[in-house]
């Protein structure tokens, strides 16, 4: 995978990431398989030729495919890199044909600089607490202080529905808190190596889809559109973290 990093004037940053089909392949694959399940007039279900397939589907096909592999691909730049992007990737311009290098572009903000606190000012924050998890954030949302970007707080309020929300607001406050405690604790797995597997997002994915009485593959549909995927993937990153910060940092008997 090749890839290029440039810095732009209003503090974000973009990157050119060309990858091989190699790469892709497999993703390619998986999503197929979610097609050659449907019904196909004049063939038996799970029948249809591969070609009947990726011709009927085409534009459903390069949908999917350009959402979760340039949202896969622009995080995996970002690791080699070494930098990290506080929200959610922009991805545009993307190119790719079966059997052809992928490319796109991706615009990102990145994570912001700031201190972390020691381990002893989190000791015992969510002890007997009745919310551990909901305490041990508060916590860490009183002893990191940071200005958050505008731009990010925007993004979240976009996608909880509310783009016109007022800077300042009570609505905006509030996801300006969870924008900020988001990027501390995106930086707190950084720092102790705590990642989520996709594999684990897939899990995930299927508990809400029997919970919702869907089909797995169209709850999956509906979160590649617009970082929904990576949205619960950062949800289960905060969850894994804030449980290893409450079981690492329990006072000792």
């Amino acid at each position: 995978m090749k890839w290029e990093m440039l810095t732009q004037e209003d503090g974000h940053r973009q990157v050119r990431v060309e990858a091989p089909w190699e790469e892709i392949a497999p993703d390619y694959d998986d999503i197929l398989k979610d097609y050659r399940r449907l019904r196909i007039p004049g063939f038996r279900p799970g029948k249809a030729p591969l070609q009947v397939i990726e011709q009927r589907f085409r534009r459903e096909i390069s949908d999917r495919i350009s959402r979760r592999c340039a949202q896969r691909l622009g995080r995996l730049t970002l690791e080699q890199a070494g930098a990290e992007a506080a929200g959610h990737l922009e991805v545009s311009e993307v190119e790719w044909e079966k059997s052809q290098p992928f490319r796109f572009k991706a615009r990102f903000f990145p994570l912001p600089k700031f201190e972390l606190p020691d381990s002893q000012s989190l000791r015992g924050a969510a002890e007997n607490a009745e919310d551990p998890q909901g305490e041990m954030s508060r916590r860490l949302l009183e002893l990191v202080d940071f200005p958050v970007p505008d731009d990010l707080v925007r993004a979240e309020l976009a996608l909880e529905g509310l783009a016109d929300c007022e800077l300042g607001s009570e609505a905006w406050q509030a996801a300006a808190q969870r924008v900020k405690l988001m990027l501390i604790l995106k930086r707190i797995a950084r720092e102790e190596g705590i990642e989520v597997e996709e594999a684990e997002v897939d899990r995930r994915i299927e508990k809400k889809a029997a919970e919702f009485g869907i089909r797995t593959d169209t709850l999956r549909a509906d979160l590649d559109k617009d970082g929904g995927r990576a949205r619960l993937k950062d949800l289960l990153l905060a969850e894994s973290v804030l449980e290893y910060l409450l079981e690492s940092l329990q006072d000792p008997a």
